[in-house]
């Protein structure tokens, strides 16, 4: 596959350079090959998110890339201060936002500008983010006084339609016919178009500058010539 590693100059070419060159194209093709597979590749779903009775301390956190764990939350406490960790398993940047519209499913097909409006329209009771992979962001709220559902989403363009959100319930049971989206690891859908975006060129910017630092690691020396007192002058 990499037998053809360019044509060798009249005067020949080291087997450190074209060892270089061929090391250059080996580690773009893996590169990408990394990438491409990050976008296309299936990976495990994993398992339906569970019910999960909370106190007034919530732990969730990111399950895939586009998932949390748990994804749904009963009898959280009416009219108390609930303190939230969030941790991120993901290598992409996410939120936790909760809607203040109670009872409302958001529609999935909503575009990231319309889930901007639907939050401009009812503001969030709580929204943290976490941007590294294995970070875990705190915060806390006053949660709602009477007793309702929410749904809780990621803002982060394009997360939401991927299926990443779930729903809480303060002082009661979430309704039965509530249904939550499997977690997707990455490749268990294509990653969503921004990040997709972002992904390829990082893997770009990386490569090219593979390419530059092996092309100017394997420049030949400049070559001397004798001068006319008998010491080395640079050549042309």
């Amino acid at each position: 596959m990499y037998a053809r590693t360019g044509f060798l100059s009249r005067s020949g070419a080291s087997r450190g350079g074209m060892g270089s060159h061929r090391s250059a194209r080996i580690a773009v093709v893996a590169v990408l090959a990394v990438a491409v597979g990050v976008g296309a590749f299936p990976s495990a779903v994993g398992f339906p998110a569970v019910h999960s009775t909370a106190s007034d301390s919530l732990e969730v956190s990111t399950s895939g890339e586009y998932g949390y764990t748990p994804s749904t939350f009963e009898q959280v406490p009416t009219g108390a201060n609930i303190t939230v960790s969030f941790t991120s398993h993901s290598v992409l940047p996410h939120s936790f936002t909760i809607s203040s519209r109670e009872g409302y499913v958001i529609p999935t097909g909503d575009t990231a500008d319309q889930l901007d409006q639907f939050f401009a329209t009812y503001p969030a009771i709580f929204s943290i983010y976490e941007n590294t992979s294995g970070g875990v962001a705190t915060g806390s709220f006053r949660s709602p006084d009477a007793p309702g559902w929410y749904e809780f989403v990621c803002l982060v363009p394009g997360h939401f339609q991927m299926g990443m959100y779930g729903f809480i319930a303060f002082g009661e049971d979430l309704p039965s016919n509530l249904t939550t989206s499997p977690s997707l690891g990455v490749g268990g859908a294509h990653l969503s178009t921004v990040d997709a975006l972002a992904v390829g060129g990082v893997v770009i910017a990386v490569a090219v500058a593979f390419v530059l630092w092996q092309r100017h690691r394997s420049q030949p020396p400049a070559r001397t010539e004798p001068s006319a007192d008998g010491s080395r002058a640079a050549g042309r």
